[in-house]
Protein backbone atom coordinates (compact mmCIF):
# COMPACT_ATOMS: atom_id res chain seq x y z
CA UNK A 1 0.00 0.00 0.00
CA UNK A 2 0.90 3.79 -0.70
CA UNK A 3 3.24 5.36 2.03
CA UNK A 4 3.46 2.49 4.80
CA UNK A 5 5.40 5.06 6.67
CA UNK A 6 2.66 7.40 7.07
CA UNK A 7 -0.27 4.53 7.56
CA UNK A 8 2.22 3.25 10.37
CA UNK A 9 2.60 6.54 11.93
CA UNK A 10 -0.84 7.21 11.38
CA UNK A 11 -2.83 4.33 11.76
CA UNK A 12 -5.51 4.49 15.29
CA UNK A 13 -4.52 3.58 18.52
CA UNK A 14 -6.86 1.25 21.01
CA UNK A 15 -8.41 4.71 22.67
CA UNK A 16 -9.30 5.49 19.30
CA UNK A 17 -11.89 3.03 19.67
CA UNK A 18 -14.89 5.00 20.57
CA UNK A 19 -14.37 7.11 17.11
CA UNK A 20 -13.36 10.47 19.08
CA UNK A 21 -10.89 12.41 17.13
CA UNK A 22 -7.64 13.22 18.86
CA UNK A 23 -6.91 17.23 19.20
CA UNK A 24 -5.10 18.10 16.06
CA UNK A 25 -1.75 19.72 17.76
CA UNK A 26 -1.88 16.18 19.22
CA UNK A 27 0.58 13.74 16.41
CA UNK A 28 -0.72 10.26 16.55
CA UNK A 29 1.09 7.36 17.75
CA UNK A 30 2.20 4.51 15.71
CA UNK A 31 0.01 1.27 15.61
CA UNK A 32 0.64 -2.06 18.01
CA UNK A 33 1.39 -4.61 16.04
CA UNK A 34 -0.61 -7.06 18.26
CA UNK A 35 -4.08 -7.50 17.03
CA UNK A 36 -7.11 -6.35 17.69
CA UNK A 37 -9.40 -3.20 16.90
CA UNK A 38 -7.56 -0.30 15.51
CA UNK A 39 -4.47 -2.15 15.13
CA UNK A 40 -2.34 -4.30 12.71
CA UNK A 41 -3.70 -8.08 13.09
CA UNK A 42 -6.06 -10.46 11.50
CA UNK A 43 -8.75 -8.47 11.40
CA UNK A 44 -7.03 -5.59 9.62
CA UNK A 45 -8.88 -6.64 6.19
CA UNK A 46 -12.17 -7.05 7.34
CA UNK A 47 -14.88 -5.30 5.94
CA UNK A 48 -16.74 -4.41 9.24
CA UNK A 49 -17.51 -0.62 8.97
CA UNK A 50 -20.76 0.81 7.00
CA UNK A 51 -19.86 4.31 5.53
CA UNK A 52 -21.38 6.38 8.33
CA UNK A 53 -18.77 4.84 10.83
CA UNK A 54 -15.68 4.80 8.38
CA UNK A 55 -16.27 8.49 6.93
CA UNK A 56 -16.61 9.41 10.73
CA UNK A 57 -13.55 7.43 11.56
CA UNK A 58 -11.65 8.94 8.81
CA UNK A 59 -12.62 12.47 9.71
CA UNK A 60 -14.60 12.96 6.18
CA UNK A 61 -18.50 13.42 4.90
CA UNK A 62 -19.83 10.04 3.42
CA UNK A 63 -20.59 12.01 0.62
CA UNK A 64 -16.46 12.07 0.12
CA UNK A 65 -16.05 8.63 0.64
CA UNK A 66 -19.17 7.37 -2.49
CA UNK A 67 -16.81 10.12 -4.30
CA UNK A 68 -13.46 8.44 -3.62
CA UNK A 69 -15.41 5.01 -4.67
CA UNK A 70 -16.51 6.97 -8.32
CA UNK A 71 -12.67 7.74 -8.79
CA UNK A 72 -11.41 4.75 -8.39
CA UNK A 73 -9.50 5.72 -5.28
CA UNK A 74 -10.93 3.34 -2.81
CA UNK A 75 -12.85 -0.10 -3.27
CA UNK A 76 -14.78 -1.14 -0.24
CA UNK A 77 -16.49 -4.60 0.20
CA UNK A 78 -20.25 -4.81 -0.88
CA UNK A 79 -22.47 -6.76 1.45
CA UNK A 80 -24.93 -9.04 -0.59
CA UNK A 81 -27.37 -5.96 0.16
CA UNK A 82 -25.00 -4.36 -1.92
CA UNK A 83 -24.04 -1.93 1.25
CA UNK A 84 -20.82 -0.88 1.20
CA UNK A 85 -18.13 -1.92 4.07
CA UNK A 86 -14.68 -0.81 5.27
CA UNK A 87 -11.93 -2.47 6.50
CA UNK A 88 -9.62 -0.70 8.68
CA UNK A 89 -6.97 -0.89 5.97
CA UNK A 90 -9.44 1.48 4.11
CA UNK A 91 -10.05 3.94 6.50
CA UNK A 92 -5.97 4.04 7.02
CA UNK A 93 -6.09 5.03 3.15
CA UNK A 94 -8.73 7.32 3.30
CA UNK A 95 -6.87 8.86 6.59
CA UNK A 96 -3.77 8.64 3.85
CA UNK A 97 -5.90 10.35 0.76
CA UNK A 98 -7.16 13.61 3.49
CA UNK A 99 -3.78 13.61 4.61
CA UNK A 100 -2.28 14.50 0.68
CA UNK A 101 -5.24 16.28 -0.31
CA UNK A 102 -5.81 18.95 2.97
CA UNK A 103 -1.74 18.18 3.88
CA UNK A 104 0.31 18.45 0.82
CA UNK A 105 -2.45 19.85 -1.70
CA UNK A 106 -2.79 17.41 -4.09
CA UNK A 107 -5.98 17.09 -6.23
CA UNK A 108 -7.46 13.67 -6.69
CA UNK A 109 -5.20 13.29 -10.26
CA UNK A 110 -2.46 13.38 -7.87
CA UNK A 111 -3.11 11.20 -5.16
CA UNK A 112 -3.91 8.69 -7.96
CA UNK A 113 -0.56 8.96 -9.22
CA UNK A 114 0.85 9.22 -5.48
CA UNK A 115 -1.52 5.71 -4.42
CA UNK A 116 -0.49 3.66 -7.67
CA UNK A 117 3.48 4.81 -7.19
CA UNK A 118 3.06 3.44 -3.85
CA UNK A 119 1.39 0.07 -4.51
CA UNK A 120 4.02 -0.71 -7.39
CA UNK A 121 7.01 -0.08 -4.56
CA UNK A 122 4.91 -2.54 -2.76
CA UNK A 123 5.13 -4.66 -5.51
CA UNK A 124 8.81 -3.96 -6.09
CA UNK A 125 9.76 -4.54 -2.27
CA UNK A 126 7.80 -7.74 -1.93
CA UNK A 127 9.67 -9.18 -5.19
CA UNK A 128 12.62 -7.96 -3.49
CA UNK A 129 11.92 -9.95 -0.23
CA UNK A 130 11.19 -13.00 -2.82
CA UNK A 131 14.34 -12.75 -4.48
CA UNK A 132 16.66 -11.77 -1.54
CA UNK A 133 14.76 -15.44 0.40
CA UNK A 134 15.78 -17.50 -3.10
CA UNK A 135 19.39 -16.16 -2.97
CA UNK A 136 19.68 -17.27 0.64
CA UNK A 137 18.33 -20.70 -0.42
CA UNK A 138 20.27 -21.07 -3.33
CA UNK A 139 23.86 -20.40 -1.50
CA UNK A 140 22.44 -22.57 1.43
CA UNK A 141 22.53 -25.33 -1.51
CA UNK A 142 25.52 -24.50 -3.01
CA UNK A 143 27.83 -25.06 0.17
CA UNK A 144 25.53 -27.82 1.33
CA UNK A 145 23.05 -28.42 3.92
CA UNK A 146 25.70 -28.27 7.14
CA UNK A 147 27.48 -25.04 5.68
CA UNK A 148 30.54 -27.21 4.62
CA UNK A 149 32.05 -26.86 1.43
CA UNK A 150 30.17 -26.62 -2.09
CA UNK A 151 28.86 -29.72 -3.21
CA UNK A 152 30.64 -31.64 -6.27
CA UNK A 153 27.91 -33.93 -7.04
CA UNK A 154 28.41 -35.90 -10.20
CA UNK A 155 25.32 -36.05 -12.74
CA UNK A 156 24.88 -38.21 -15.63
CA UNK A 157 24.03 -36.80 -18.78
CA UNK A 158 22.91 -38.45 -21.66
CA UNK A 159 25.35 -37.68 -25.13
CA UNK A 160 22.37 -35.91 -27.03
CA UNK A 161 22.19 -33.21 -23.68
CA UNK A 162 26.19 -32.05 -24.35
CA UNK A 163 27.90 -30.23 -26.80
CA UNK A 164 31.08 -31.39 -27.24
CA UNK A 165 33.34 -28.59 -28.76
CA UNK A 166 36.95 -30.07 -30.32
CA UNK A 167 40.04 -29.65 -28.65
CA UNK A 168 42.98 -27.61 -30.06
CA UNK A 169 45.78 -30.10 -29.81
CA UNK A 170 49.71 -29.20 -31.35
CA UNK A 171 50.71 -31.20 -33.80
CA UNK A 172 54.45 -32.55 -33.27
CA UNK A 173 57.11 -31.27 -35.39
CA UNK A 174 57.91 -32.60 -38.62
CA UNK A 175 61.84 -34.01 -38.99
CA UNK A 176 63.04 -33.30 -42.12
CA UNK A 177 63.77 -36.43 -43.60
CA UNK A 178 67.94 -35.05 -44.94
CA UNK A 179 68.38 -32.61 -42.68
CA UNK A 180 69.34 -33.96 -39.35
Amino acid sequence: MASQEFLDSNAPDVGDVDGEADAPSRAPEPARRSGGFGQRGPDYDEPVFVISVAAELADMHPQTLRSYEREGLIQPARTSGNTRRYSQRDIDRLRFIRHLTQDEGLNLAGVRVVLDLGEKLETARQKNRELEEMVRTLAARVQGTDGSAPRRDVVPVGAREVEVHPTLRRRPARHRSGAR
